[in-house]
């Protein structure tokens, strides 16, 4: 079975002389729901920034349902069906939801688009009433959302979010996380990065861990909970601590 998203060999770095990444292999699968895990400095989003397109391969490969994108520009790959939430800066604050959203599908078929901002919301009830409300007046969450709602437009079948959680109250992470969770439901693939250990865990179906640039974990979302020493060594918990 080709795979969703197929990373091998892969070292990345933004100096050619220094790799970040030093020699990541991953697999995911159509469907799955990923979440990369590791200490502050592991290369997680360097990872994610890698395979979008926005920080330079020095070897290895990038594959999407067995394509080689290793040298596709960044712009592109949302062409292929690869869909990337950055942390920060992932939507335009002075346009409206509704500009956000138009602009965004921009990249469909003229005849599309707006089937997909009606799409868009009706997904995000929270957005719906405000599509002429200035997008840097959102909160957190909402503003999380909107940048969800502008990667999802294009339909992806790959959907990458860095730290969606950053700054976000408990309650805003959890609205988040289920509408993730709805959003794998309907059989996108999700590759998440998440500082709240607890929380990716518990959304993920699998995880991975990374630490100095490698994959040191990868196993089901249950096992690596239930692991104390996995949780001492590599996510800065404690034994007494590790259960989630």
């Amino acid at each position: 079975m080709i795979s969703a998203l197929s990373i091998t060999g892969l070292l990345a770095g933004y100096q050619p002389d220094l790799s970040i990444l030093r020699g990541v292999d991953l697999a995911v699968e159509s469907g799955e729901f990923v979440v990369l895990l590791g200490p502050n400095g592991a290369g997680k989003s360097t990872l994610v920034k890698t395979v979008a397109g926005l920080v330079p391969v020095h070897a290895g490969a990038v594959r999407l349902r067995g394509t080689d994108i290793t040298d596709l520009p960044g712009h592109l790959r949302l062409h292929q069906g690869l869909a990337f939430v950055p942390q920060t800066e992932n939507i335009f604050a002075q346009m409206t939801i509704r500009e956000n959203l138009q602009l965004a599908a921009q990249i469909l078929p003229k005849q599309q688009r707006a089937d997909r901002v009606a799409a868009m919301a009706i997904m995000f009830p929270d957005l719906a009433g405000r599509m002429n409300t200035r997008a840097g007046s959102l909160s957190g969450g909402q503003r999380q959302m909107l940048a969800v709602a502008r990667a999802l437009i294009v339909n992806p079948q790959v959907l990458i979010l860095d730290e969606p959680s950053a700054g976000l109250s408990p309650l805003m992470v959890a609205q988040v996380f289920d509408r993730l969770r709805e959003i794998n439901a309907m059989g996108i693939t999700i590759i998440l990065v998440e500082q709240n250990v607890r929380a990716g865990l518990r959304i993920a179906s699998r995880g991975v861990i990374l630490v100095e640039g490698r994959v040191v974990h990868d196993a089901p979302s249950a096992a690596l909970a239930d692991d104390p020493i996995v949780a001492e060594l590599y996510l800065g918990g404690h034994r007494k601590e590790a259960r989630v």
